[in-house]
Parts: C-alpha cells; structure tokens; sequence
C-alpha cells in the first residue's frame, strides 16, 4: 500500500538522489523532515519510507525528550507542535534548571525517601510517542511518500554497467527486497528500521561474504548466509540481551490519585525512579498527565548476554509482576494496584558495532544502538542521528558519487558518540538497582551491604555519582556536533 501526499500531472524531472528510508518510526520519520527542510530544491530528492507495519505504529507508550532533542525539533520548527503535547515541570523559567530525574529509596515496607536530584535546564519533558509520530506525520511535506506493509528483507548491489539489470533506472544501483515479494531501486537506503533491523542483517551479511570470507554473493539478504553470525567482527550486528526484563502499563493517573492524593508522582514533575536491589521502577506522566508512564525493570540472574528463547514482548500474569515487589513500598504497591495488565519485555540492546555504514546504505537509532533506557535516550539519539544525516544529504554539492564518503562522516561523527552513551547507559542501570562497584549495595531489605556505614550517607554518595553520569545531557552540545559533520563534508570540496 502507498501513501502519496500529493500527485501532479506534469511530468516531474529525475531526481538527483532517490533514497530509501527503511522504517516508518521517529528515526525515519524525523529524516524524511529534515532532508525536505534543507534540500534547496525538494524535486531533488526522490524520498520513499518503507514501513513495516500496516500503519505506523510505536514500541512502549512514553519517550523523555531533553534539551539536546529540543535543539532539534527547534532547527526544525516543531518546536510549537511538541510543546503543544508534552507534560513538563511546572512554572520554569527559560534555562533554570528543574528536577529532570529524581531516584528514591523503594525496597523496603516503610515509606520510601528520594536519595537523588538530577537538575537540568527547564527540567524534564515527556510525552506519548504515539503524540510525536503524530506530529511528524503531519508535517511529512508532499514530496515524501509513505508506503505501508512494505517489511524489507534485504538488499543487493547492482551493477550500474550492466543495463539488463538496471533497466530504465541507471542511477539506482540498490535494489531493495521485500516480504511481498516486490522489489525497489535506491540511489540510498538508510536502515532506520529498529533492533531488528533487516537493513543491519544485510549490510553485515554481506560485509561478511565480501571482506571476512572474501567471496561475493548475489544477494545480501539474511537468509541467504547464516555465516556472518558466527564471526567475531560481524556477530556485533546481532542483538542481545541485557539481563532485563522490563514490565509496562499506562496507568490512569485518576485512579492513582484517588488511591493515594499525595503519591509522589503527582507533585514530582519530573521522571521518577523507585529504586531497589536487582529492581526499580520508573514513572513519568504523559498525555497531558492523563496517564502515568509505568516501567518495572527487573535484572534476571546471570542474565546479561544469555540467550533468550522466549517472545521479546508478551503479555504477563499480573500475578508474577506482584511476586517482585512483595516488600516495598506503599506507593509501589499503590502503583501495582492500578496495573491490570502488563507487558513483559526483554530488553535487548545492539552494542559496539564496528560500522554502521556500507557503501550507499547507512543505520540510524535503534538500528545503530538499541540502548537500555536508563537515560531515557534512545529516541533521542535516533532524532539526532537523523538529523544530522539528513542535513548532510540534504547538500547540494553533493552528487551520487559522493554518498558513500558523507555517509562515512556521519558515521565518523555519530558511531562512537552513541557507542558511548549507551555504556553510559548501562553503567548508570547498574547504580538505580544498587549493582554498581564501589556504591551501596543494599539487599531487597533495604540493609547496607556491609552495615559499617548508614545507608543514607552511602545513598547520598551514589546520589551525586547519578547526578555526574546525566551531566552530558544538558553539558555536551548537540549543535556541536552537527557543525563537526558540517566542517568535515565542507572540507571534501575545498
């Protein structure tokens, strides 16, 4: 099924680049947003999006946006129509700095006590991801087209020399395949198309034919060759699992509150996590605070990087979410009563990829770096990445030859950052659960590990080494980067 924006009758010129967005979510919809705004001539690009899905859809329900995300929707001008869905802290003044992030003390049959403040400029935002592909939806501009139930299975090189191959489409060398059977060219293709990412499967499969066994295959599509999986370099592609289990639901905030008037995540205004040995909880409002976001993280023993055999997503016995929180806190359980039922999700993350770009073919978010979501950052590096990929694109000194050497700056550019704030990401897991070396390690009855110490000022300490690991939030500029990859395609035409 194609979705077409708007059909002329004239007969429009060829376009100096067709690209291929693989994936219909907030990675290659903000991609599509940014190559129409740049491109100074939109009739340049001949921009297709490939989703999966029937319709667009969204995994989990909330998305945190922070100032560096900000930077973006403003270069964008959806700065407004963001605004206009999101549940921010209350009363903040332009730059002053809010709680962003706040964890608490849960594991235990007393009431709780929050042990850490993470300040940031205008503190936290959050809102229904379903809300965000909204928006980028409707400002999809006439020249993109979206076309449903296209699932991509994998992708081949053509040679362009060889005209019984490329037929009427020179400049097209990719060809794309897909789940129906049907087929499309591509001067581009960027995989934008999630953990599973078919267009990873493929870029990796054949990376693997061509430069680990040296051989050359027809075909890149992943069920061509299993090889790769076995290959030390190529098997980064592959996506394992973190060790956790993550148990979701949206809550309706009236009937919490009718519960309990005073439970903290009323008055918080800011992303709250209820923090335990192996276990926390993390809560935001979103839709207008209509619903509160509801996320149980639980570690699986010796799970880290174990193989998971069972479903990714599947529903849970309400039953057993209970069984994991029998001592903690009344505004846990409160939550709990309120949680009919929920989903249980493996977290699996794409980690250390050594490259991310093939030739015309490149990844963006989760597709590069599926993340654990202890920053609540995954969207947003997929909107950064998109953002500087497209604006780089977007050029219009840039022809056909030249796209595999800008796409080698984006990757340059965005590759070992994300890399590294998805280690960031983990390691700062590991202190909301009381795992961390060198931090408190409570038991689940909220003891001190070696009781020589009060477990508050051990807390505290852990507090600030939070506070630490979410300073490159609001500390790192995102602006900077995206002028890094401007002097460095700037300098392949001087």
């Amino acid at each position: 099924m194609s979705q077409t924006r708007s059909e002329s009758t004239s007969v429009a010129p060829a376009p100096k680049h067709r690209i291929a967005i693989s994936g219909g979510g907030i990675a290659g919809l903000t991609l599509a947003a940014t190559l129409c705004k740049y491109a100074l001539d939109s009739s340049e690009l001949e921009i297709d999006i490939y989703e999966a899905d029937p319709e667009v859809r969204t995994a989990g329900a909330g998305i945190t946006i922070w100032p560096r995300t900000w930077t973006v929707m403003r270069h964008l001008g959806l700065y407004d129509a963001m605004s206009k869905i999101a549940v921010k802290s209350e009363q903040v003044k332009q730059g002053e700095r809010k709680p962003a992030f706040v964890a608490r003390k849960a594991d235990q049959s007393e009431e709780g006590f929050n042990f850490c403040y993470v300040l940031a400029p205008s503190g936290s935002t959050t809102m229904h991801r379903r809300d965000m592909i909204d928006v980028l939806l409707g400002n999809l501009p006439p020249s993109c087209k979206l076309h449903t139930s296209k699932r991509l299975m994998g992708y081949s090189q053509l040679d362009v020399t060889d005209p019984e191959l490329v037929g009427n489409q020179p400049d097209a060398p990719l060809q794309l395949s897909f789940a129906d059977d049907s087929t499309a060219r591509a001067d581009i293709l960027i995989g934008a198309d999630g953990i599973h990412s078919a267009t990873r499967y493929a870029m990796y499969a054949d990376a693997h034919a061509t430069e680990c066994l040296r051989e050359s295959v027809p075909s890149a599509r992943p069920e061509d060759s299993k090889q790769w999986r076995d290959c030390e370099r190529c098997k980064a592609a592959l996506p394992i699992w973190s060790g956790v289990h993550s148990y979701r639901f949206l809550i309706p905030t009236e009937e919490l509150y009718t519960l309990n008037p005073f439970h903290t995540t009323r008055s918080i205004g800011s992303v709250l996590s209820y923090s335990g040995k192996y276990q926390q909880v993390i809560t935001y409002q979103i839709s207008g605070g209509k619903y509160l976001n509801f996320v149980a993280v639980c570690r699986e023993p010796n799970g880290d990087g174990a193989p998971y055999d069972g479903k990714w997503v599947a529903e849970a016995p309400r039953e057993e979410l209970l069984s994991r929180f029998t001592h903690w806190e009344p505004e846990v359980h409160q939550m709990l009563q309120c949680v009919k039922q929920p989903t249980r999700w493996a977290v699996h993350v794409v980690e250390n990829l050594p490259f991310a770009v093939r030739g015309s073919v490149a990844l963006v978010g989760d597709a590069m770096h599926a993340m654990t979501p202890n920053f609540g950052a995954g969207g947003g590096q997929a909107i950064e990445d998109a953002y500087i990929l497209g604006r780089l694109l977007a050029d219009p000194r840039i022809t056909r030859a030249h796209i595999p050497a800008v796409l080698q700056i984006y990757e340059r550019v965005r590759l070992p950052f994300t890399t590294d704030i998805a280690r960031r990401a983990r390691e700062v897991g590991l202190m909301y659960e009381f795992n961390a070396p060198g931090y408190y390690a409570g038991d689940a009855s909220g003891q001190a590990g070696d009781g020589s110490r009060d477990v508050r000022e051990e807390l505290e300490e852990l507090g600030k080494a939070i506070h630490e690991m979410w300073q490159w939030q609001w500390t790192l500029e995102f602006d900077e980067q995206r002028k890094e990859a401007a002097r460095e395609l700037d300098g392949m035409f001087r």
